[in-house]
């Protein structure tokens, strides 16, 4: 069985509308995969969702869907065709309801892709349609034709928030209210983002992928600095976090203290996963006490920055968990007329 690569193309979009690539999404249905960490962080989607209404395009948020599980798969806890039986179910939902789905995650991305890679083996093919078959029989049968069939060919295509964001960064700028004022960023790519190859096609893709953040910085009005950590993990790491908590945690530390060393304003980042592990406050208790080092520096994901430059309002564009004395200073100096 051939399966179609479900990453859109952005070289061909670049190709056929080099002037203006926001149009190729004009006339498309899009939705918003739900990420489960963005529960902490809503302006994660509702940031991105109010960008692409702004721009006349036709999004909703993905309905029927699933976490993505991949957090489950790399502690052990499911198998592989477990693993690509929640992802295929998702994409028979999302197949229905859009023609590109836009993940603002790191990991669900990922999840998404890996998942139609394992179809490739057919014991693992065999072994996910036999769980999907259950699935659909629970559901008291097809309520639509195909339901829960694994998809050879899905119209749809699966897109990072990030690069859609760069894709049409021209327009993304012209939407933008206030700019960052000369601020100093330190950016975070996150590993599944810098790595992942199931989305690149050559050697340029890749290189490409790693200055994304900083030039959409420059154009924000900022000023991307280098750090030390900039390329590490943020120390989630799946189970270590749970097995080996000081280990993960100094990473996180290292990450943190680096930016920090080269006075970065704040720390920007394209993953709630990411953007949860550097900023929970719980770790940073944690990383005070073990490493004897209080450490202050924000954390925001590209969406909500998108979200305060395009001028909402400060109790709407950071949550109240997140509150910080410099987060608000920040907000203040970006949002001052």
């Amino acid at each position: 069985m051939h399966f179609n690569n479900l990453v859109l193309d952005l070289q061909e979009i670049k190709k056929k509308y080099p002037e203006n690539p926001l149009e190729f999404f004009k006339g498309k249905k899009l939705c918003l995969f739900k990420a489960c960490l963005e529960k902490y962080f809503p302006g994660v989607r509702w940031g991105f969702q109010d960008l692409l209404e702004e721009l006349q395009l036709d999004v909703s948020i993905c309905k029927d869907q699933s976490c993505c599980s991949g957090t489950f798969f790399q502690r052990n806890l499911i198998t592989r065709a477990q693993f690509s039986a929640i992802n295929e179910r998702n994409l028979s939902e999302m197949n229905r309801q859009a023609d590109i789905v836009l993940v603002s995650c790191n990991g669900c991305y990922n999840s998404l892709l890996r998942g139609r890679d394992f179809l490739k083996n057919t014991e693992v093919r065999n072994k996910t349609q036999k769980i999907l078959n259950s699935v659909k029989k629970k559901a008291d049968g097809e309520k639509y034709p195909g339901m829960y069939d694994i998809l050879e060919n899905p119209k749809l295509k699966v897109v990072h928030d990030l690069d859609f964001l760069y894709l049409i960064r021209d327009d993304l700028v012209n939407a933008l209210k206030f700019d960052l004022k000369g601020l100093k960023v330190a950016v975070h790519y996150g590993c599944h983002y810098l790595n992942l190859s199931r989305d690149k096609k050559n050697v340029e893709d890749f290189l490409e992928s790693k200055t994304k953040l900083e030039e959409l910085v420059e154009l924000f009005g900022g000023v991307p600095v280098d750090y030390k950590e900039r390329e590490s993990c943020c120390g989630w790491g799946a189970s270590q976090l749970l097995i080996n908590p000081h280990e993960a945690l100094k990473i996180t530390y290292n990450k943190l203290k680096s930016a920090e060393n080269v006075e970065a304003d704040f720390i920007l980042m394209p993953c709630p996963t990411c953007l949860y592990t550097l900023s929970k406050p719980e770790y940073r208790e944690k990383i005070e006490e073990w490493f004897n080092e209080k450490l202050e520096i924000p954390t925001i994901h590209l969406n909500e920055l998108i979200a305060i430059l395009q001028g909402c309002e400060e109790d709407r564009c950071i949550t109240l968990r997140r509150k910080t004395p410099r987060l608000e200073e920040i907000f203040e100096i970006i949002t001052q007329q």
